[in-house]
């Protein structure tokens, strides 16, 4: 692995633990000065969770025979000194394979065998089924150990037409070579339709999470590939041959499962060592190379920097054998460069946003109150100081003024009863449109309506009218959300001009991500309903079987923005109502202060000795909380 791959996803972890222990210290600040309520524990506990488990995927997708397992073994893990991953002439990956490290599992090698496809339950639902899987242990110690124990992932057996077409495996237009028949008539497919590699890699424990896919046949026999781990991918690798350019088969892959979905993607021309002659010279394979990556770049619609041009075999080999000229002619550096200037950085950018966002309001928010207490306590001070040696008169007619502002103030804090009640309605509102029963009858009521449909239009329709349906219940979610934030910031606008306090930071409710994914779910079911080899052709088992990813992707969104959805009816109020107690507070202990110079006007002295203390500890708190502050800032540097 290069020192500039390493070193960017190396800061990246840096930031990542950095921004947890931020979290962490303001959880420890409000605990230690406001006493720590449950629920708000609880959410600072998930946040920080989540960032700790937060990954980096990048997915590698290609027609078959592109070079995607070998350019990941150069990019990731040349340091093993072998090819980690199979990717031999005729021996390469024939499965979907995912690889990270997950703390708590040892190095192992997970399979889902094929024979799960005749089932009707999601991907999803089997990677949280142990006992489905064929488990391997791995020793990274024992190279020799790992590399055999992984050309698991080359298996492959043979099946009759009839059961490899069962296992919705078999097109004898697809064009891909893995999967023909025979002259026996037997079909070769992969022996597994799944493998996860847990491996404790430097690159893997800070965060990267590693997708290899197979081919254009097995793309569009998963439907979790095409509708949630492509799309959710951060950045996508296509790869294409030099020697071929653009196949029909790899513009079918890019229009289908690449450009329309993921945040970045990018295409790479591998095998350029094809185009290496010694007798043309260097300037004429420049030429021709430059050529490849001008024709790539139109008929893929791609401005010419995200095409790149790579030997990933030879850089491979340069990395192991050290052999700078080689690494460097083999073009490897422009992807790793790409990877740390660019794409490491927006994950990074998009992660933290998000959360310095959510808690820097709440941070910011606790400041502000902070100040507004010592501008209180300073004016406190100030009219004591003015008292000094006055009539009992004068307090009277001061604390007289400020029982005035205090009735004034109680009544705006009525007020906001009703905002605090539109709110809590609104948001049961949201809640039930995003609920788990609402969710669960629709799901019933189309499964209930393709079960009685014995026709491809009908399964179709019914799919189709889930799809609707969801939108619109998401919608109509999105639209109380906004609301509900309008009301807020109306009330909080009120407290700032009646009564001079400062105006704060609301908390966002954006939905935007998951509306969104339901935006594309909807796409991808329009584009399968209207797919003419779908209406024509009696496809009752890939049909059913893209209901139950739609069905899963579906649930998978809602439960999340509901889960969102809670956590902000559970904040949002927060800063308010802690903002219109304190200054209820502030009100009362001016009262009682006057109060007592009224009854002693010798004793100003005294109160004045006690709100100088408590602006002292105020500014301690306040100070602490700036430390804090400052640790967030920093993290967007």
């Amino acid at each position: 692995m290069s020192a500039l791959l390493e070193d960017g996803i190396a800061d990246y972890s840096r930031r990542r633990d950095n921004l947890v222990a931020g979290i962490t210290a303001f959880a420890d600040w409000l605990d230690r000065h406001h006493g720590m309520d449950a629920e708000r524990n609880l959410r600072m506990i998930d946040l920080a969770e989540a960032l700790r488990r937060d990954r980096l995927m990048l997915a590698f997708v290609a027609e078959y025979s592109r070079g995607k397992t070998e350019l990941i073994n150069a990019l990731f893990f040349a340091d093993f000194g072998q090819r980690l991953l199979p990717s031999d002439a005729g021996r390469t990956t024939m499965c979907p394979t995912e690889i990270s490290h997950e703390e708590g599992h040892g190095p192992q090698l997970r399979l889902l065998p094929i024979e799960t496809r005749l089932r009707t339950e999601p991907l999803a639902h089997f990677k949280l089924t142990p006992i489905e899987w064929s488990t391997i242990s791995l020793d990274p110690d024992d190279p020799q150990q790992m590399h055999a124990a992984l050309q698991k992932l080359a298996e492959s057996q043979k099946v009759t037409k009839a059961e490899a077409e069962a296992l919705g495996l078999y097109n004898p237009g697809s064009g891909d070579g893995a999967l023909q028949e025979d002259a026996a008539g037997m079909v070769e497919i992969p022996a597994w339709r799944y493998a996860m590699i847990n491996f404790p890699h430097p690159l893997l424990k800070a965060g990267l999470c590693i997708l290899d896919t197979p081919g254009l046949n097995a793309l569009g026999a998963e439907p979790e590939l095409t509708l949630s781990s492509i799309p959710n991918a951060h950045a996508v690798f296509f790869l294409l041959a030099t020697d071929t350019g653009v196949t029909k088969s790899d513009l079918e892959i890019w229009q289908h499962y690449v450009h329309r979905h993921i945040n970045y993607h990018v295409a790479v021309l591998n095998k350029i060592d094809m185009l290496w002659d010694d007798l043309r010279g260097e300037l004429a394979f420049r030429a021709t190379l430059h050529k490849q990556l001008e024709e790539t770049a139109r008929i893929l619609k791609l401005p010419e920097e995200q095409v790149f041009a790579v030997s990933a075999q030879k850089a491979l080999v340069g990395k192991i054998r050290e052999d700078a000229d080689l690494i460097t002619r083999s073009g490897i550096g422009s992807l790793e460069s790409l990877l740390s200037e660019k794409i490491v950085p927006a994950r990074r950018e998009i992660l933290f946003q998000g959360a310095i966002t959510q808690i820097a309001d709440q941070v910011n928010n606790e400041r502000a109150i902070l100040a507004a207490r010592m501008r209180e306590g300073l004016q406190s001070l100030r009219q004591l100081s003015d008292l000094s040696g006055k009539s009992k008169e004068m307090a009277a007619q001061l604390r007289t003024n400020l029982v005035k502002d205090k009735v004034r103030y109680d009544a705006t804090a009525e007020q906001f009863k009703a905002t605090r009640k539109a709110v809590q309605q609104h948001g049961d509102q949201l809640l039930d449109r995003l609920s788990e029963n609402a969710l669960h009858v629709m799901l019933e009521e189309a499964r209930a309506a393709m079960g009685d449909s014995w026709t491809t239009k009908g399964l179709i329709r019914s799919m189709r009218g889930l799809s609707e349906q969801a939108i619109q219940r998401f919608n109509q979610a999105e639209k109380l959300s906004v609301a509900m934030q309008q009301y807020l910031l109306t009330a909080c606008e009120r407290f700032h001009k009646e009564h001079g306090l400062p105006r704060m930071a609301i908390p966002v409710l954006d939905l935007t991500s998951y509306r969104l994914r339901m935006d594309k779910l909807m796409q991808e079911t329009q584009e399968f309903c209207s797919d003419p080899g779908n209406l024509l052709v009696e496809k009752h088992f890939m049909i059913r079987r893209f209901y139950t990813e739609v069905a899963s992707e579906t649930q998978k969104t809602f439960e999340l923005s509901a889960r969102e959805a809670k956590r902000w009816l559970s904040i949002a109020l927060d800063p308010v109502i802690q903002r219109i107690r304190d200054y209820k507070q502030m009100l009362d202990e001016r009262l009682q202060t006057l109060g007592k110079i009224t009854d002693n006007v010798g004793g100003v002295q005294e109160q004045m000795t006690l709100v100088k203390d408590g602006i002292d500890k105020l500014r301690k708190q306040k100070a602490e909380l700036d430390e804090i502050a400052k640790r967030f800032e920093s993290l967007n540097a």
